[in-house]
């Protein structure tokens, strides 16, 4: 296998070859560029068009990434996932969301289908038993128990009417449930307490101070009002919390992996069963689509490859994730979760240092973007890669609108792509150096012909793929998260030390953090 911590050398000539190489030079020496460059995904009831033309690599580049991810063993580490083995090798966990949506031996094995499909029926049994009387959701969780069900309740929320409103709370800032408390009644709320461990010290909390709510609201059958999401579940009943409802999710299927699973039960409650079966559909029809299609044909696999590419090789630390649609605005948060908690490593899985892993991962919607972000993008001494996603059928009652948000998106993608030189600037000759933009900015460009419940399943798996695959060329484990413990673990013994005397061993900084804290706090 090729050592991860170094770019191989054929790789490094290819990049050098291409700097003296624009975009638009690309563009002229191979009009086909465009064509040969894009790639197609049925999805059932819409379509995909992925666009990699305007990134910075040519037709052997292209085939050169797909070498380099056989020689670094991407199919078959693939092929260990899909068969169940225990390729989390530092929690010797399987790893096995895509079983969740799975419906043939090509994407799981049959016993994880039938594990996956219990589940999801004891999911659907419980969705229907819930009370017609209950009209507000509250899901309690943070991290993949959050992120990925209020993505897709945000944007089912413009494709059908919501039988029950949900509403988020995350943060253990107090006023983050305060919020989602306002104008509700307490007989007509359920709670989801969603944490695959069930010891998550964020979501717990919230858990107690909604069922104290409860009670105050005059709920005496408390269990009525609270199901519970996790994969531990004989750990609820040290919480003290009364849970009338548990759905299990397996270990097996990572936080930010979960949307799939029992995690999203709220997309269920408010939009039907239905909705997520769509999801989990369109998730099904990308995971075959990725473990079938040859690797030049396959979507995942190339924005995978592109970038890892743009972060090893060209050196760029950072992407930007700009959805052209307000349905699609929690994509980017939903990102930086998946992909920098998965590839945020700075080891491989044989604990050698790794130079380069995951890029940054951040962005917003358009066009409010290019209000904010896009002068940097396009003059800035940073080359930041972009991934654009839009859709062609409006959801919005004004398609006149919709076309000039995806016509924003198109024009930004070939600016940032081809620029503007000082010669081609008219106006004062003083300003054509302020007025000029280099181009030579990469990006990439995903459209979907209609916005579905199965496209929005699909662009999350896209997602996934694209980060395993990112995960196996730098030979990292995608699947853990050690990194994030070691603050939870601090700062429960910086809690205790906030009523008492600090501890010795906290360093001078955080002693006298917890000082300035506690006299401000005293004085209350």
């Amino acid at each position: 296998m090729s050592d991860a911590r170094s770019v191989p050398d054929h790789l490094a000539a290819l990049a050098e070859s291409l700097r003296s190489a624009s975009l638009r030079e690309l563009f002229a020496s191979d009009p086909q560029r465009a064509e040969w460059l894009s790639r197609k995904v049925q999805l059932g009831d819409s379509e995909l068009l992925v666009d990699f033309s305007k990134q910075t690599l040519n037709r052997d580049v292209v085939d050169a990434l797909v070498a380099e991810a056989e020689t670094r063993g991407v199919r078959r580490l693939l092929a260990d996932m899909i068969a169940g083995r225990a390729i989390n090798s530092t929690e010797n966990r399987a790893v096995t969301h895509m079983a969740m949506r799975a419906s043939s031996e090509a994407t799981a094995p049959i016993e994880l289908q039938t594990t996956a499909a219990d589940m999801i029926r004891h999911l659907d049994a419980v969705v229907a038993a819930v009370s017609k009387s209950i009209t507000h959701v509250v899901n309690i969780g943070i991290g993949g128990s959050d992120l990925g069900p209020a993505l897709l309740c945000d944007a089912l929320g413009a494709m059908r009417p919501a039988a029950r409103e949900v509403r988020f709370v995350s943060n253990i800032d107090p006023v983050d449930l305060d919020r989602a408390l306002v104008g509700l009644t307490a007989r007509h709320t359920i709670f989801i307490v969603c944490s695959k461990s069930f010891g998550t010290g964020e979501t717990l909390a919230n858990a107690r101070r909604a069922r104290a709510w409860l009670v105050a609201g005059g709920v005496t059958a408390v269990a009525d009002h609270v199901i519970a999401v996790t994969a531990q579940p004989e750990r609820i009943a040290a919480t003290g919390l009364e849970v009338g409802h548990v759905l299990s999710m397996p270990d097996s299927v990572g936080g930010r992996y979960s949307v799939s699973s029992a995690v999203s039960v709220s997309v269920a409650l408010a939009f039907g069963s239905g909705a997520l079966r769509e999801i989990r559909d369109g998730m099904r029809m990308m995971d075959e689509h990725f473990v079938t299609a040859p690797m030049h044909d396959n979507a995942p696999m190339l924005l995978g490859l592109i970038w890892w590419w743009n972060a090893t090789v060209l050196g760029h630390p950072s992407v930007a994730v700009v959805p052209y649609s307000r349905v699609l605005g929690l994509l980017p948060g939903y990102l930086q979760q998946l992909i920098m908690e998965s590839n945020g490593k700075s080891v491989d899985r044989s604990g050698s240092p790794v130079s380069t892993t995951s890029p940054v991962v951040w962005g917003s919607i358009g066009t409010n973007a290019q209000h904010a972000f896009f002068q940097l993008l396009h003059q800035g001494t940073h080359v930041v890669p972009v991934d654009f996603v839009s859709h062609s059928a409006s959801l919005g009652s004004a398609e006149h609108d919709h076309d000039a948000l995806v016509a924003n998106m198109f024009a930004q993608a070939q600016a940032l792509a081809f620029g503007v030189a000082q010669g081609e600037v008219g106006g004062e000759p003083s300003l054509r150096a302020h007025r000029a933009t280099p181009g030579n900015r990469p990006s990439t460009t995903m459209l979907f012909s209609r916005l579905t419940p199965g496209a929005i399943g699909a662009l999350v798996a896209l997602y996934e793929h694209a980060t395993f695959v990112q995960g196996a060329m730098w030979n990292v484990n995608s699947f853990d998260q050690w990194g994030v413990e070691l603050g939870k673990s601090l700062a429960v013994q910086v809690l205790a030390d906030m009523n008492g005397t600090p501890s010795a061993s906290h360093d001078a900084s955080t002693k006298r953090l917890l000082e300035q804290h506690r006299s401000w706090r005293n004085e209350r």
